[in-house]
């Protein structure tokens, strides 16, 4: 391989991982959902990355220095922001309400640059049918969209139902980190019974079975009776 070329690689190596490094020094924030600020550092750290890679009369050291100095006013500024809540709106922005007790508000459509064709698909990413259902639709300061249902069309949760959940033998729980990603294959495949192994229920214990959901379906039925009297 070529002098030119190797130097070439070995830049281009240089600035990944140093860009990867310094992204890793900003925190979770930086790789979030960007905010206005957090668009500038992160762009200014993608223009770093390409310049110093690719034009060689630019010193390395100084795409160094550069980065460094970006992770560093995004962690000042970050800190800034947690001490000032002015400077965390100028920031960051204002979250923006575009939906308000079931009614588009087309003057907020308009200031933000938002409109109808926008706002209908995140409606639809966040399972909506219709804009009556909303109580508030809110344009979050990174771009992202939230939802607020009205109470009459909140989804029913364990808890009001009395349902108590525990986790089954091949449950993948999503709070507990996995030893080794071949556990989680392991739980979605489950070992196949022969006819000899396979366990055979008795009519009585089928019988139990069947008494125990329809208790537990009574129970749910009378939550259900006194959730729509209230």
């Amino acid at each position: 391989m070529d002098a030119p070329v190797l130097e070439f690689v070995l830049r281009v190596v240089g600035m990944y991982f140093l860009a990867m490094l310094v992204i890793r020094l900003m925190g979770k924030r930086a790789l979030g959902e960007l905010g206005l600020f957090d668009f500038v550092i992160m762009t200014g750290v993608g223009h770093t990355l390409t310049s110093v890679a690719l034009d060689r009369s630019l010193p390395f050291y100084e795409g160094i220095v550069v980065l460094f100095t970006l992770a560093a006013l995004e962690y000042l500024m970050g800190f800034a922001a947690l001490k000032s809540q002015r400077l965390s709106r100028f920031m960051s922005g204002i979250p923006v309400v575009v939906i308000d007790n079931g009614y588009i508000l087309k003057e907020n459509l308009a200031r933000e640059k938002f409109n109808v064709d926008d706002l209908m698909q995140e409606l639809r990413k966040h399972g909506v049918r219709d804009v009556s259902e909303v109580e508030k639709g809110i344009l979050e300061p990174c771009g992202g969209f939230s939802v607020l249902l009205k109470e009459s069309h909140e989804p029913v949760t364990r808890g009001e139902l009395g349902i108590s959940w525990e986790p089954g033998p091949y449950s993948i729980p999503t709070v507990e980190p996995l030893r080794r990603r071949k556990e989680v294959f392991k739980r979605l495949m489950p070992e196949v019974k022969t006819d000899e192994e396979e366990t055979v229920v008795s009519i009585p214990q089928q019988h139990e079975i069947l008494v125990d959901i329809l208790k537990k379906l009574n129970h749910i039925s009378a939550r259900l009776e006194r959730l729509e009297k209230t």
